[in-house]
């Protein structure tokens, strides 16, 4: 009896196996297709998934018993690792894991702690069940019998398996993808029906393949991670590069040129320093929290419809690379290397270095971390000052980063100082206690007085979360107390915003609530202020991101850039208004539209999306393709 059950066992290890697997890739998507919009029993993606799990079965039945217990087992852990990244992936950023996020892994790394591993406890049931199931069937693979007719049975079967596998593969690839004429710029066409021109809007999602939470669930796990692995290998050729930057040019030379207005040039000559505060979020804009900022705040134009979408999974580098450039950096398709091989004429620090002013950068991080000593001196900066130039001995502590004041500015010409904030960073446990308790006691009595009601982990979270920016706004307000007393107040601009949202709470739900939206996009309001003694203090309506930053800024100071190079609008032109994400959702404070939905859209909406896309494709592939070695962004005033 015990022979027979083995034997039935080895009979069904192999399709028990591969049902795991489908079932894997089934309950992934049922719990995270709402990301993409697509159904989880669509056809496509199980297609997919199918054709790819005839591949895995073939290969293991062509291989000797021992090979194909080893592929077994490398699917099997592959599959269950991905699961998880995507699923972390999501919970932290909002996008599931693409190969280019590799280029921030180790950076990214040094700051994860295990309070981030948050997934749904079915998924987390599945991939415990799926190792389990897959374990057992490299246990009862059965040995391969030697006889001439079973080997041949097996090769044969094998081999169809594979044909058949790659076969469907290709023929379902090459109907998803169109002709774009070697270029994404310009095709984004979207219509409630077929795209005549162009094809469905799956078939334009797959062939850019630059949207994970589209694609994801519109291929299943199996086929989305080869193919992003192949796009982010193979690379377009010499004449397809041609034609892109032929269509960038054309794309800048149909957009509006900027026009003066009465802002322009209204703190030309004026120092500058450029605050990006960690996780600063609107909720903690409050004076028992921030008095400090609170204070600056009253005195400064604000803008209170400030949003900081999240186009890279290295969320702090995003938004800092966008404000010093204009450009929103692009999820896919760049090597590290870009950064600091680029040419980036037009960025803010080369800007104000063509003006006569000291340029500098101060973060407490090493310079290794994002590769900043690298990238910042691409950037235009003379220095990237870390920790150890600022004479900080708890390079956590922002408030210590005050003992290089004297490095931020000067006295004998214009100085723009780039300042990068730490102590809002997460995780909010024990591990930054350091950051926490000079000011936890405090901040446990606002948390008890506020009202505000959760678990006693997500209590905890938020009132550390409390304690790090309250360890911020000290920094903030002895950074204003130093330039007051220097004289150096009057003839300085304090421009100073968020990273990203405080997305180091692990409960989301929590979060939402709080700020009181509906979903993840809108979770990316945060602070935006300009201060200045020249400026009335204001309250700005008008709806802007993180793109808005750099232009606004080169019309203040009268910079020479040329505007229609750049996404971004000033912020005081007639232009903008409009905040669009990575996955093509867009806002403009009286309508949201779902990048990921097609069907029952106003024109007006279609409108909006094409726009969005147009953005984004051009920004990203002005990057991609080092189009400012080609094409100056400056004025040449």
């Amino acid at each position: 009896m015990k022979e027979s059950k083995n034997a039935i066992l080895s009979r069904l290890a192999l399709p028990i196996w591969m049902l795991a697997l489908l079932g894997q890739d089934l309950l992934f998507r049922r719990l995270y297709g709402f990301a993409g919009g697509v159904d989880w029993l669509a056809p496509i993606p199980l297609s997919f998934t199918l054709l790819w799990l005839l591949v895995f079965g073939g290969l293991v039945l062509l291989l000797p018993r021992l090979g194909g217990r080893v592929v077994m087992l490398l699917i099997t852990v592959l599959s269950c690792l991905l699961t998880v990244v995507h699923a972390v992936m999501y919970h932290l950023f909002g996008n599931f894991f693409a190969f280019s996020d590799l280029l921030y892994a180790g950076d990214g790394a040094a700051f994860f702690s295990v309070q981030y591993l948050q997934m749904r406890k079915l998924l987390l049931a599945d991939i415990v069940l799926t190792l389990a199931v897959g374990i057992l069937a490299v246990i009862f693979l059965p040995r391969h019998r030697k006889e001439a007719k079973a080997i041949r049975r097996r090769v044969a079967g094998g081999l169809a398996a594979i044909c058949i596998g790659l076969g469907g593969l290709f023929v379902l690839n090459q109907k998803l993808s169109v002709e774009m004429k070697a270029n994404e710029i310009m095709t984004w066409k979207v219509h409630s029906d077929a795209f005549q021109e162009f094809g469905t809007q799956d078939q334009i999602e797959y062939t850019r393949f630059q949207n994970s939470n589209i694609c994801l669930p519109l291929t299943g796990l199996y086929q989305y991670t080869a193919r992003d692995l192949a796009k982010n290998i193979l690379s377009d050729t010499a004449a397809d590069k041609k034609k892109i930057v032929e269509n960038l040019e054309a794309w800048c030379r149909q957009r509006q040129p900027h026009e003066d207005n009465e802002m322009t040039g209204c703190l030309k000559g004026k120092n500058l320093i450029m605050i990006m505060v960690e996780s600063l979020d609107t909720w903690m804009l409050r004076e028992d929290v921030m008095p400090n900022l609170c204070a600056l705040q009253k005195q400064s134009l604000s803008m209170v419809h400030h949003y900081t979408p999240l186009y890279l999974s290295a969320g702090t580098f995003s938004t800092e690379f966008c404000s010093q450039t204009g450009i929103i950096p692009p999820p896919t398709g760049v090597s590290t290397n870009a950064y600091y091989e680029n040419d980036l004429p037009a960025s803010l620090p080369h800007l104000f270095a063509r003006e006569g002013y000291r340029v500098n950068s101060f973060h407490p991080s090493y310079p290794s971390i994002y590769n900043r000593g690298a990238i910042h001196k691409n950037l235009g900066f003379e220095a990237y000052h870390d920790f150890t130039m600022m004479h900080m001995k708890d390079y956590m502590l922002d408030t210590q980063m005050l003992n290089g004041f004297d490095q931020m500015v000067s006295r004998e010409q214009p100085f723009y100082s780039f300042i990068i904030t730490y102590s809002g960073h997460g995780p909010y446990n024990e591990e930054m206690d350091n950051i926490a308790q000079p000011h936890l006691e405090q901040a446990r009595k606002i948390a008890a007085a506020s009202g505000i009601t959760a678990s006693a982990d997500v209590m905890e979270q938020y009132t550390r979360a409390l304690a790090h920016i309250m360890e911020t706004d000290d920094f903030i307000g002895g950074l204003m107390e130093r330039l007051e007393q220097t004289g150096l107040a009057d003839n300085t601009v304090i421009v100073l915003y968020g990273d990203h949202f405080c997305k180091y709470l692990t409960d989301l739900d929590f979060l939402q609530d709080l700020k009181g939206v509906e979903n993840r996009n809108l979770l990316c309001n945060t602070p935006w202020l300009i201060w200045s003694r020249d400026l009335a203090p204001a309250t700005e309506e008008k709806y802007s991101s993180t793109a808005d930053i750099f232009p606004t800024i080169c019309n203040l100071f009268d910079l020479d850039a040329d505007l229609q190079c750049f996404v971004g609008d000033d912020l005081f032109s007639e232009a903008g208004g409009l905040v669009y994400w990575r996955d093509g959702s867009v806002y403009d404070g009286s309508i949201y539209v779902d990048g990921t939905k097609s069907e029952n859209l106003m024109q007006e909406e279609y409108v909006r999306i094409q726009e969005a896309r147009d953005k984004l494709d051009f920004s990203w592939n002005s990057f991609r393709y080092n189009f400012f070695s080609i094409h100056s962004p400056l004025r040449g005033k």
